[in-house]
């Protein structure tokens, strides 16, 4: 008989994450819409600045969490949940000490209006990164469900923000208000986390510190590498931000990202999968080996290489009339359909690449993702900033589709170099016992 109890998980796992990139992208959308293209860039700016913030937690205790702790048993996992959930509030605290230091020597510099936003990033980033932390670690035990029921509370709160910043007064409608409503909005999500997460957290007991020091030790060793690929995965793909700020103005960053934003409606398949698949490949590999995680790929790959076609079809092949439906005829005549419609083929490839990443983090060779993705870094800052310099804006996606491919290709070999190893060790390990 087939597990409906499974389905039903991955179900509420595809609602949850239908809800929060819904409101990710309508948020941003009116924020694009509404605010005037220079504070829109500038919100980008603080915007990736969470992304960042996010992937270093993700790489060092979210993670550590979903792979290693899925396969503990009830005691020991509340007390390898409660080790890193004391990792985290250190985490957040040091993360908002240090935005709201730059901030305040910015504004002491001369400059008060990126002071400002420095500051309201401080005040939002705690509370963003620790709403995502529960989140995340509901589902390593599958909580598809409650993390539904975060969510939906976390982002239908910020998306009514959105929408009131969006129709305030001009005046107030600032890149610093669209910070505060980020993080505004995850506070409820962190209260209601910490009653949801009481079961299956443990702090204190015999040994209760060397026991921490371990449980921090053992994610360190797993996520270091995670955490190097996270922060360069994180310039790969944010870095033509910054690119584009630095050779053509904050402008056009506000402009650019407005059209490309669009490509976000792909976030419900893409951000579902990045929650649910690294546990489920862990269980995989721990169950059937080298050869069970083989197939488990095999199929995640064939259920994953149709998901985002729909998508792919309307954006590309109609991405004036969809920026047309969005903002009007902001981009009539513009060159921003060619852009928005190579931003989406640039987004599948590193859909298609995902079960590759999946495969590399059960067999736990976090170093190999790691020198994947040093590649981007070094395309990005030499074919990349190139592009930029003589296409201007659309030198962006063609440079993305580039290092996409080649980081396709490269985590391709390195996961079949990496099950390769696995399969000779298990054959060893046959033998030996044999």
């Amino acid at each position: 008989m087939p597990d409906l109890s499974r389905h039903v998980r991955v179900g509420w796992a595809l609602a949850d994450q239908s809800v929060v990139s819904l409101a990710n992208f309508l948020t941003v959308y009116l924020f694009a819409r509404h605010l005037a293209p220079a504070a829109f860039g500038a919100f980008i700016f603080g915007y990736t600045g969470l992304v960042l913030l996010n992937n270093l937690q993700n790489a060092l205790l979210v993670q550590p969490h979903n792979v290693l702790g899925a396969p503990l048993p009830g005691p020991r996992y509340r007390r390898f949940t409660g080790a890193l959930v004391l990792a985290q509030l250190a985490l957040c605290a040091c993360a908002s000490a240090a935005l709201a230091a730059a901030g305040w020597l910015a504004a002491r510099l001369g400059a008060p209006a990126p002071g400002a936003e420095l500051q309201a990033l401080a005040a939002a980033a705690p509370f963003w990164m620790g709403q995502e932390f529960v989140r995340r670690v509901l589902y390593t035990r599958r909580r598809t469900l409650a993390a539904a029921l975060n969510d939906a509370t976390t982002y239908g709160l910020q998306l009514a923000g959105a929408v009131a910043l969006a129709f305030a007064p001009s005046g107030r409608a600032s890149a610093g208000a669209a910070l505060l409503v980020l993080g505004g909005s995850s506070l409820a999500g962190v209260l209601i986390g910490a009653w949801q997460l009481r079961p299956q957290v443990r702090f204190g007991g015999p040994q209760a510190f060397a026991r921490v020091l371990r449980t921090w030790r053992e994610a360190w060793h797993f996520g270091k590498w995670l955490l190097g690929q996270n922060v360069v995965g994180w310039f790969g793909a944010q870095g033509h931000v910054w690119i584009v700020g630095l050779l053509l103005g904050v402008e056009q960053v506000g402009l650019y990202r407005a059209a490309t934003h669009l490509v976000n409606v792909m976030n419900p398949l893409l951000q579902t999968s990045y929650s649910y698949l690294p546990a489920r490949g862990s269980v995989a590999f721990q169950r059937g080996g080298a050869e069970g995680l083989s197939r488990w790929v095999a199929r995640t790959r064939r259920l994953l290489a149709f998901a985002p076609l729909p998508f792919c079809i309307v954006l590309v092949g109609f991405p004036g009339q969809v920026l047309q439906l969005a903002y009007g005829d902001r981009y009539t005549g513009t060159i921003m359909p060619l852009v928005l419609a190579l931003a989406a083929v640039a987004v599948c490839i590193t859909f298609a690449k995902y079960p590759f990443d999946l495969g590399l983090l059960a067999l736990r060779s976090t170093r190999s993702i790691f020198y994947v993705h040093l590649i981007p870094v070094g395309l990005l800052l030499t074919s990349g900033v190139a592009l930029v310099h003589i296409f201007g804006v659309l030198g962006v996606p063609l440079s993305a589709m580039a290092i996409n491919s080649t980081l396709l290709l490269a985590t391709w070999r390195a996961y079949r170099r990496q099950l390769a190893r696995a399969r000779i060790a298990g054959l060893a390990g046959g033998l030996a016992s044999a």
